[in-house]
Order: structure tokens, then C-alpha cells, then sequence
């Protein structure tokens, strides 16, 4: 009797330990980093923005570039976009904010959108997947660093001037 509680406890502690192994295993799938994807519809741009400044400073070039715009990506980000329709693929890196149409989550340059045969229809339904995150520093047209927050955009002149005036009251420092 002595001999089958003592092969009892050995059962026990063999289950315990598979049971920790198995749940080793599983957190550990768990914690590797997940990469973000998102779906939405894709647009793309060209004319008149054609040799425009984008947001990051650069000069668009719509026939060459292999670039897109997106609302919140980091500059200089590297995105995969897979037109659904067809499956194709491409990357390109942001450098541009937008686009500012509902529903849609990123504009392509025009070379961007033939690689993934786009332009006919215009706007398709993709996914993205980030491929590396951007970590270059912002900088402005002239290539100047931008250390700076834009805390709003006006067409009229004198309500811009006046939140100029209102954000220097409240914050010592802040400048134009």
C-alpha cells in the first residue's frame, strides 16, 4: 500500500509539471511582439500634389516614389499593403500625412498604386501590415529640426494670430 501512494504522489507531480510546461509554452507564443495590421480602403494621389512639399519636408514625386500618406504612422515607417482584390502587394514608407477622406486609412504615391494594379478603380479595400516602425527625426522643408507641436491651422489670419496670442499667455516660451 505504501508503494501505491508513493507512485500516486510521482503521477501527481509528473501531471503538475506537464501542466507548467505546457502553460510555459503557451505564454511564451504569447509575448512575442505582434505586428499591426490594419484594413481599410486605400486611395491613392498624384496631380496637383506633384512636386509639393509633403508633410515630412520631402518633395512628392507621385511617378518615381514608392511613399504613402497616413494619419498617425510615424514618418519614415515601412508599411506592406496587399490590395484585397487581387492580392498584390507592395511597400512603401510614409512620408506624408492623410488621407482625410471617412473610411480611408492610407493614400499611395501613383507608382505605389500600379504596383498593386489600383488605379483603375481607384479605391480598393487592403490591408497593412507595419514592417519597421519610423525613428528618423522630423524635420521642416528647409531641413531644420522640428521640436515642436502645431497646435492649430487657420485660413484666416487674425484668428491665427489671436491663438498665437492666447497660447503665449498661457504658456511661457511657446513660439510662432
Amino acid at each position: 500500500m505504501l508503494w501505491a501512494s508513493a507512485q500516486a504522489g510521482y503521477y501527481r507531480r509528473v501531471r503538475q509539471l506537464a501542466f507548467f510546461l505546457c502553460m510555459l509554452v503557451l505564454l511564451s507564443a504569447c509575448s512575442g511582439k505582434k505586428v499591426p495590421e490594419l484594413e481599410g480602403l486605400a486611395s491613392y494621389y498624384a496631380e496637383p500634389y506633384h512636386g509639393r512639399r509633403t508633410a515630412n519636408g520631402e518633395v512628392f514625386n507621385t511617378y518615381q516614389a514608392m511613399t504613402a500618406a497616413h494619419r498617425t504612422l510615424p514618418f519614415n515607417t515601412i508599411v506592406r499593403v496587399e490590395n484585397k482584390v487581387n492580392g498584390q502587394e507592395v511597400e512603401v514608407r510614409i512620408n506624408d500625412r492623410g488621407p482625410f477622406i471617412k473610411d480611408r486609412i492610407i493614400d499611395l504615391s501613383l507608382r505605389a498604386a500600379r504596383a498593386i494594379n489600383m488605379v483603375r478603380a481607384g479605391v480598393v479595400p487592403v490591408k497593412l501590415i507595419v514592417v519597421s516602425q519610423g525613428t528618423a527625426p522630423r524635420h521642416t522643408a528647409s531641413g531644420t529640426l522640428i521640436n515642436a507641436v502645431q497646435d492649430g491651422a487657420s485660413e484666416n489670419l487674425h484668428t491665427a494670430e489671436d491663438l498665437v496670442v492666447s497660447l503665449d499667455k498661457g504658456y511661457e516660451g511657446a513660439t510662432q
